[in-house]
């Protein structure tokens, strides 16, 4: 009888033995590939929060205390989306508005320039709003227009006068308006609702400034962070123009801040940092629990199989026959089990990571017993 068909009849006479190497394996097995196939889908998920997740910030004045009617001159708004001079490189979907106040035949209102559809709650589809505008409508220099949809049918293509006021005025320095003026505006498009609100771009806003004040101004302006691994870079590049908002401050005339919205993105990025570092312990610890089932099966195969292994090396088994011989004989059921849970987990490489340690167990324990000299075990036997 060859040493292969005797180390398969033995298997089968312990079906309890055999049952609990199959079931400990593929639970081991399992608990590995899941681990570390959530491990990893944990770790990808933190790459995309990172790389997606919307960090809005916010320009105040230096206290906090006001986000709108800001009256910035050009010179701020010119920092924050100028690439090479100013922020513009590490922010993304910037939000520009400049108000002026109107009366004309549809009535009154607030005539606003808006760079992005963002900017403003009805034009903005991620909170409800709707609009219809030509192609390149909020890159525009041109004096056109947005109207309530309920108005648009009356006035689609058409131009309206305008007796428009600029809140920011004239000043001494700059003397060349009084803040009024009328002018003809094109209607192109609509917005969803009954606002009296008119939008027009923003590029045509500061345009309409200049004419009817003598500067350009703008009233509010927000963004979002181009890469969130660089908050601190743009901070720093901010600092000379628009410091962090320090509600301690007095916040004088001219002097500019900005909040970064991020505590739920930090809260966000600690909690899975925190959760990763745990799931990362756990693989070390089932990688041992592997070993130690390998080496208790391996055992428990071979308690009182000394006399028998000492027998079989009588008779001219070789030491390396007999150890790969009992070795194979532990790993067959593991072996199968690890196939079974890798083909449904798809996770071969810790399946193997798995074969590997209960091995390395079960050679432990095989050693123990098949490598002793067969005269000492005899004797002892005796």
């Amino acid at each position: 009888m060859s040493v292969d068909s005797f180390m398969i009849k033995r298997l089968l006479r312990r079906p309890w033995l055999s049952l609990l190497a199959l079931v400990i394996s593929a639970m081991l097995c399992a608990a590995l590939c899941y681990l570390s196939g959530y491990l990893d889908a944990e770790r990808a998920r933190l790459a995309e929060i990172r790389d997606s997740y919307d960090i809005l910030c916010v320009v105040s004045d230096v206290g906090g205390t006001k986000t709108d009617q800001l009256g910035m001159s050009r010179v701020y708004s010119d920092f924050i989306l100028d690439k090479d001079e100013g922020i513009g490189a590490y922010i993304r979907d910037s939000r520009m508005v400049k108000s002026f106040g109107y009366m004309s035949e549809l009535g009154g209102g607030d005539l606003v320039g808006v760079s992005s559809p963002r900017c403003v709650a009805a034009l903005d589809e991620s909170m409800g709003g709707s609009y219809e505008a030509p192609e390149g409508f909020f890159a525009s220099e041109e004096y056109i227009c947005l109207v309530p949809q309920n108005s648009y049918d009356a006035y689609a293509g058409r131009s309206v006068v305008l007796q428009l006021t600029d809140s920011a005025g004239a000043t001494p320095q700059y003397p060349y308006g009084n803040g009024h003026g009328e002018i003809e505006f094109k209607v192109v498009g609509w917005y969803h609702g009954e606002g009296s609100e008119l939008y027009m771009p923003y590029p045509a806003s500061q345009k309409l400034g200049m004419r009817l004040s003598g500067f350009e101004t703008t009233d509010a302006a927000s963004f979002l962070v181009a890469d969130n691994a660089h908050i601190e870079e743009l901070i720093a590049v901010a600092a000379p123009m628009l410091s962090e908002v320090d509600p301690t401050e007095l916040a004088p005339k001219g002097r500019f801040g900005f909040t970064i919205y991020d505590e739920q993105y930090r809260a966000t990025l600690a909690a899975m940092e925190q959760n990763i570092r745990r799931l990362a312990y756990l693989l070390p610890l089932i990688t041992l629990l592997s070993l130690g089932a390998g080496f208790l099966v391996g055992f428990l195969a071979t308690r009182g199989e000394m006399r028998t292994y000492a027998l079989m090396r009588s008779i001219g088994v070789t030491r390396r026959q007999l150890f790969f011989g009992v070795l194979a004989e532990q790993m067959l059921l593991p072996l199968l089990a690890a196939l079974a849970v890798s083909a449904a987990m798809r996770q071969p490489v810790f399946a193997l990571v798995f074969l590997i340690c209960h091995a390395v167990g079960c050679g432990l324990a095989t050693a123990r017993s098949v490598l002793v000299a067969p005269s000492a075990i005899l004797r002892e036997q005796e």
